[in-house]
């Protein structure tokens, strides 16, 4: 289940599937949930109920799941690596800070007081990265004249460019894919601000899969880059490759998160 598209393109999650079905000769069903980048706060968890064995989220999600006492999840130790070259190679993207091109602010200082777009509550890059940057900022009172919660990264963006926002903050892989997708973006939208590096949305597995299974679909991603006939096809989408990551990689958004609030205690053996 991949709970990253239509930002990330559901096509790529196609892709994935296809070829660990083929590789590891089992049938595979690919599931999307578009309204929320991943289960959180008490939501329904699809691969706690068996609903779901392999799971694409953000890292919020992965992190509020790690901290239940009843665990239902692990991280699968692969990563992806998105074509973006202040990424230079490594499993990390960015939160852009969007405005209309013809919109005065320079800086997102200049969006006090503006109506801000956010995609969902549990994605890192429109929603928690913000909620970080008011904490560094000092600010504890009210930032925005209004936040608007607008369901996807696409749909900040057409706020933006109708008028009705006048700002958002847009995972940068998905910023990339719709300026590959629509050129004309690149004059019509302006960064006037970018956060991160961050850790890249995680892959993770249900715990009653068996540690056997995660390695063996990790093993698999990992060479994906390197097959002459799905190689070409990753980097079209927007991906270079997987990388081997571990659990510390998301160990300073996960204090990032505690201090928020966001994980009220710390059951979960993660690393600190």
């Amino acid at each position: 289940m991949t709970f990253l598209s239509p930002g990330i393109p559901v096509e790529l999650f196609r892709l994935l599937t296809q070829q660990l079905a083929r590789a590891l000769g089992v049938q595979v069903e690919l599931e999307v949930e578009s309204r929320i980048s991943g289960p959180m706060n008490g939501e329904c968890d699809p691969l706690a109920d068996g609903r779901a064995d392999l799971g694409f989220v953000c890292s919020p999600s992965f992190l509020y799941l790690r901290n239940l006492a009843r665990l239902s999840i692990e991280l699968l130790p692969a990563a992806f690596v998105f074509n973006d070259g202040r990424a230079n190679g490594e499993p990390v993207y960015f939160s852009d800070v969007v405005v209309r091109a013809d919109q005065a602010a320079r800086d997102f200082s200049h969006l006090a007081g503006a109506v801000w777009g956010y995609n969902d509550e549990c994605s890192l890059s429109g929603h928690f990265a913000t909620l970080q940057k008011l904490a560094e900022l000092g600010c504890s009172g009210r930032y925005f004249a209004r936040r608007v919660r607008t369901g996807s990264h696409d749909a900040s963006v057409a706020g933006i460019l109708e008028g009705s926002l006048d700002g958002a903050a847009i995972d940068s892989t998905v910023l990339a894919r719709m300026r590959r997708e629509r050129p004309e973006l690149r004059e019509e939208l302006r960064v006037i601000d970018s956060w991160g590096p961050f850790p890249v949305q995680p892959i993770i597995v249900r715990r009653g899969l068996g540690s056997g299974w995660a390695k063996r679909i990790a093993l698999e991603l990992l060479k994906l880059h390197r097959l002459a006939d799905v190689g070409p096809a990753l980097h079209e989408l927007g991906l270079a490759r997987l990388v081997p990551i571990d659990e510390s990689m998301y160990a300073a958004e996960r204090r990032a998160l505690c201090a928020l609030g966001q994980l009220s205690s710390v059951t979960s053996d993660l690393p600190s």
